[in-house]
């Protein structure tokens, strides 16, 4: 008899990421995709019988073959039990906050480097502070490019150009990854002196990126979102355990 499994799906602004776990919460395979190759995942995961799957997005316009199946729970921000959270927030950095605070305690500071790298601060009491949005690293080097002449299109550097660039590409390049890093040190900085005790976590595919620069975050970790879509589920689990008893 196969064991249960639940599906996790989180669809982001440019990708589309799920997890597959065991009945003890146990991670056995991760994806992570482009939206045009949804089909493809649908294609091999389809013959699987989930027996609970949960699914947050920000496309609201996007609609996998899950969605709609009596076993599925759409998660948004108003299902993550954070206090004070505004209701346009994003369903994935509410459930990576939640996530976060959860694993490594509250307050916690989150920083998402993604297509948009957002910043979400939560007390002692698990109360939303406050945070910050801004374009994406990989975001700021194609906005140059597209809204510019005669502006190259760039890669991130590797390794964090020194401050002052001696011609164009090495000034885009400077430009782009200094500033970015002062400004979420400096946000970093604020939040400790308020939460000296808090942990800042940083989660997105640019996260090894900006640690490497020397961004002084404690810990790295991808999977936030997962974290907080299971705390959401296990404790809908329980709640349902206790009508039954």
């Amino acid at each position: 008899m196969r064991t249960p499994e639940l599906l996790t799906i989180a669809i982001g602004n440019t990708r589309i990421k799920a997890a597959i776990f065991n009945s003890n919460f146990q991670l056995i395979k991760e994806y992570a995709i482009s939206h045009q190759d949804l089909p493809i995942l649908e294609m091999e995961l389809g013959t699987r019988d989930f027996q609970w799957i949960t699914i947050a997005s920000v496309v609201p316009n996007l609609i996998t073959t899950w969605h709609n199946r009596e076993n599925t729970q759409i998660i948004s921000t108003e299902d993550v039990p954070l206090k004070g959270l505004y209701n346009s927030m994003g369903g994935d950095r509410a459930l990576a906050a939640f996530g976060a605070g959860e694993c490594y305690g509250y307050p916690i500071l989150v920083i998402d480097a993604g297509t948009a790298i957002t910043l979400t601060g939560i007390d002692g009491n698990k109360n939303f502070v406050g945070g910050a949005i801004m374009a994406g690293l990989r975001s700021q080097f194609v906005s140059l490019h597209a809204n510019t002449a005669a502006l190259p299109h760039l890669s991130i550097p590797e390794i964090l150009p020194t401050r002052w660039g001696m011609d164009t590409v090495s000034s885009i390049q400077t430009g782009i990854s200094q500033i970015l890093l002062a400004g979420l040190q400096a946000y970093i900085d604020d939040w400790r002196s308020l939460f000296p005790d808090s942990k800042v976590i940083m989660t997105g595919g640019d996260g090894d990126r900006f640690q490497g620069w020397g961004l002084a975050v404690d810990e790295i970790d991808q999977y936030l979102i997962f974290l907080g879509m299971l705390q959401i589920f296990q404790g809908k689990e329980q709640k349902e355990k206790g009508k039954i008893m």
